[in-house]
């Protein structure tokens, strides 16, 4: 750990699988509770469709991926409470929609097949110093933001007639959730990619909550674990040269099959 930490080139690898870990973990809880848990798939699909437009015309691909990144969020937010269709159907469309746009974009997009593969496999070994500074701030406010508005986030995503019931603007909190989630995952999408960004935003806390049945507690067993998958995932692709995003997603996989399997045996006893 101390011969990792003194390479330059991999204490970056492992700033960013922390920060990463830091942003996401805590926010997969409140995933797995409102039961998106594909929202991030299809998220991520939009953000390879956008990239593909910034490359064909020429654009900048961080700042149009964001921009559609947080609308497509913030869209989902005002559609989540419809009657008509449950939201499982929206996201199905918003991924089909993403997919197919993203080819679409890219045969006409010249050397944009880098740009795109670039985002859905992940980049985590090229994470530059400015971007690291980044997602210390955005991720770091988005941790004291949970923490402060955490009976408002926690109400709204568990039980939002109750929340209602209290006086709480539920569709209000659910702008913000999703908002600051949009923001959140086009950060994480650019530094690390899709694959990497889908896992962090549900296994921890799919493996926390198979863990305790006390939500509180949750969150920080979703944290550690993706902290601990993260460093531990970078100090194995080191140690025996694999690569380094699906190393740490790996290790989530696993994590979550041990504590399911924990789950289930405190269910029986």
């Amino acid at each position: 750990m101390i011969e990792l930490i003194q390479v330059p080139f991999m204490r970056h690898i492992l700033l960013a699988g922390v920060f990463v870990a830091a942003g996401l973990a805590p926010l997969s809880v409140y995933v797995v509770l409102r039961r998106i848990v594909f929202v991030g798939a299809a998220v991520a699909e939009v953000a390879s469709a956008a990239v593909a437009l910034a490359v064909l015309f020429q654009l900048a691909p961080f700042p149009i991926a964001l921009a559609l990144t947080v609308t497509s969020f913030l869209a989902l937010s005002r559609l989540a409470d419809s009657q008509r269709l449950p939201l499982e159907s929206l996201i199905g469309m918003l991924y089909a929609g993403g997919a197919a746009a993203s080819v679409l974009l890219i045969t006409k997009a010249p050397r944009g097949e880098a740009n795109i593969l670039n985002i859905l496999f992940g980049n985590i070994l090229t994470v530059p110093a400015t971007l690291l500074w980044a997602m210390a701030g955005v991720f770091g406010a988005l941790l004291v933001f949970q923490y402060v508005a955490a009976k408002e986030l926690l109400i709204s995503a568990y039980d939002p007639d109750m929340g209602r019931t209290l006086g709480i603007p539920v569709r209000a909190w659910n702008m913000i959730f999703y908002g600051a989630m949009g923001v959140a995952v086009a950060i994480a999408i650019r530094a690390v990619g899709a694959l990497l960004t889908f896992t962090m935003l549900v296994a921890p806390g799919a493996s926390a909550l198979c863990l305790t049945g006390r939500l509180n507690r949750a969150f920080l067993v979703a944290l550690a674990l993706g902290v601990v998958s993260a460093v531990g995932g970078v100090m194995l692709s080191y140690q025996f040269d694999l690569p380094t995003g699906s190393t740490i997603v790996g290790l989530l996989v696993v994590l979550f099959a041990i504590s399911y399997g924990i789950g289930q045996l405190r269910s029986a006893a």
